[in-house]
């Protein structure tokens, strides 16, 4: 019975020569014994349970992983014999082997559409809760009135264009509709601006029937918020200011941030027939 043959030890620059053909497969024993590997030729290098073995396989970044490795295992050659072996050791020598993969970062943002898209419109009559009208004044001012009998004809009536919710917006999932409230039959619509202390309301003329740019015409828009029978408007641009009237009567509509005080902030709408 022939004796079995005895891999003889491998030089570096034997097995550099070896890498240009092949690549290496380096698996650590351990007491299962070694990994499978389905390879051709192995051979014992160091004295740490290393063993490194070829298959037949041409590639450049194979060889110049081999050259890698043979840098690493000279350095553990050259290391005393007297220390054992660590988890410091194997963690330099994998620093050593792995290639360093770059890679970018992108910030990405994403940008909340700006535009009110149109819906439709609803002619509404409105009173507040101690059932005052709304009549208009020159030369453009609303006031809140009680009408009765033949003066009701002076009533004014609002024309609610109603909007889609922007995007990205919570108000999607509350009762709360942007609105743009005009005055019907004629192109006067409520605006709430700043006038240097507090914000007001006026009547501006302007033609909004359709998509309203948030960037530059947000002052037009209200949101609707409904609260059992009755509805309140706050100002889209300034949050937490709302369309009121004041208790006493032929006071002009304005704008307060003071909730169930003093001022008239809940509204009756009753859809008009005409």
């Amino acid at each position: 019975m022939p004796s079995p043959l005895v891999p003889e030890p491998v030089t570096a620059v034997e097995f550099l020569l070896r890498g240009i053909t092949g690549f290496v497969c380096l698996s650590f024993s351990s007491n299962q014994g070694p990994s499978p590997c389905s390879l051709s030729q192995s051979y014992p290098a160091c004295d740490v349970g290393i063993q490194l073995q070829f298959t037949e396989r041409t590639s450049s970044k194979v060889f110049r992983r081999s050259v890698v490795l043979v840098v690493a295992i000279e350095k553990m050659k050259k290391a005393s014999k007297a220390r054992p072996f660590t988890d410091d050791d194997l963690r330099g020598i994998l620093d050593t082997v792995f290639e360093t993969i770059s890679f970018e970062s992108h910030n990405v943002t994403h940008a909340v559409d700006s535009i009110y898209r149109y819906f439709r419109s609803i002619s509404y009559e409105i009173r507040d809760t101690d059932q005052k009208c709304f009549k208009l004044e020159a030369p453009a001012q609303l006031v809140a009135v009680h009408l009765q009998g033949p003066n009701i004809r002076h009533q004014v009536k609002i024309n609610m264009a109603l909007y889609r919710p922007k995007s990205g917006t919570s108000n999607q999932s509350s009762m709360r509709f942007p609105v743009a409230l005009g005055i019907k039959g004629r192109s006067l619509y409520l605006s709430c601006v700043h006038n240097g202390q507090q914000p007001m309301l006026q009547l501006e003329e302007a033609d909004i029937l359709k998509d309203v740019d948030g960037a530059e015409l947000e002052r037009f828009i209200f949101y609707k918020v409904e609260n059992e029978s009755t509805a309140q408007f706050e100002s889209a641009t300034h949050r937490g200011w709302y369309i009121c009237t004041s208790p006493q009567k032929n006071q002009p509509v304005g704008v307060t941030n003071q909730l169930g005080e003093v001022f008239i902030t809940n509204f009756f709408l009753t859809q008009s027939k005409h």
